[in-house]
């Protein structure tokens, strides 16, 4: 099975952590293959804006559901999205780990 993981939490070393690599551990331990996102030290952007693009099908006004269709068309997503993208696509299973304040 091939695992994704997407985690988020400022501090490695909390609870959450903890509980992301032991999910990391414990798969790739039973044979699993395992990608991972750590949104934190990658400094994910959630707020999707014209930087998710490296094309523009309307530079005068910004309809995300339509340059989303315009750059799958021109393969025009930006490589920090476009990479994610990719593990999505990639994976059987996907688990979030992030904490609930």
């Amino acid at each position: 099975m091939k695992a994704f993981i997407v985690y988020w939490h400022p501090e490695p070393q909390s609870f959450n952590g903890a509980m992301f690599r032991a999910a990391c551990k414990t798969l790739v331990e039973a044979g699993h293959e395992v990608k991972t996102s750590d949104l934190h030290e990658m400094r994910f952007d959630p707020v999707s804006t014209r930087n998710n693009f490296t094309t523009v099908k309307d530079p005068n006004y910004l309809r995300q559901q339509i340059e989303e269709m315009y750059a799958t068309e021109m393969n025009g997503f930006s490589a920090d999205i476009e990479s994610e993208m990719r593990k999505i696509e990639w994976c059987d299973l996907m688990i979030w780990q992030f904490p609930l304040w």
